[in-house]
């Protein structure tokens, strides 16, 4: 199945909508975590979170490998609100957990992981969302 990558996002009573690359105004977006995470929904076991702009996504939950290697980066959010398919359990980072987002990025569509930390949940994992 194709996905083609558009973001809704439905906050304070504005909604926008937007396409993989496109800016969104700077009114229509929530400016401070907590009020991104206030946006968070899971739907059908999946998230729809406000996110940090510009995360990478790793091609599995990790940065590096057991052997100390680098995890490769498959591609990248751009937008500040995403879609995550379901949570799984990775390497620890800088949220103080070790819950892993599951998504796909902007540039070149690719699945992969994205530590929570990067992800404006309140709580982690998110109720509701799936595990992998």
């Amino acid at each position: 199945m194709a996905f083609r990558k558009t973001s809704v996002l439905a906050a304070f009573g504005a909604v926008a909508v937007m396409s993989a690359g496109a800016a969104m105004s700077a009114s229509a977006v929530p400016t401070t975590s907590t009020a991104v995470a206030a946006t968070c929904h899971a739907s059908s076991g999946n998230l729809y979170c406000g996110n940090r702009v510009n995360a990478a996504i790793y091609k599995s939950p990790r940065y590096d490998t057991p052997s100390g290697n680098p995890v490769e980066i498959v591609d990248t959010l751009r937008s500040g609100f995403s879609y995550f398919q379901c949570y799984t359990i990775g390497q620890a980072h800088g949220g103080g957990n070790s819950i892993w987002y599951r998504t796909y990025g902007d540039d070149a569509g690719a699945w992969g992981y994205v530590p929570a930390v990067d992800v404006w949940t309140p709580q982690d994992p998110f109720p509701g969302v799936n595990f992998c």
